[in-house]
């Protein structure tokens, strides 16, 4: 026969990962808080830069109006240098990742 307590029920990683994104997504949808965690928040931050820099790059390859080159460059070179900053901001915060 199984005794209940008072004592809380232990959850795997996956289980209280899932159980903190629904509260987040709550959270966000519902009162436009965010709860994610500091890392969590430099770490969408960072895939957002990389990709950023990947549709500059994406842009560079495709322009063709001599116009708009030196402002391709300029987007390339810009968004690289976004994120490097925040990979160095990652690595001071100690954040350990398998980043881009």
């Amino acid at each position: 026969m199984h005794q209940f307590s008072d004592e809380p029920m232990e959850r795997s990683k996956s289980e209280r990962n899932f159980i903190q994104t629904l509260e987040n997504l709550y959270a966000r949808m519902f009162s436009g808080e965010d709860l994610r965690s500091e890392e969590e928040k430099m770490l969408d931050t960072i895939r957002m830069a990389h990709d950023e820099w990947k549709n500059a790059e994406a842009f560079f390859q495709d322009v063709t109006d001599p116009d708009l080159i030196d402002h391709a460059i300029y987007r390339v070179q810009a968004a690289k240098t976004k994120y490097r900053y925040l990979m160095k901001l990652a690595r001071e915060m100690g954040i350990r990742q398998n980043l881009q």
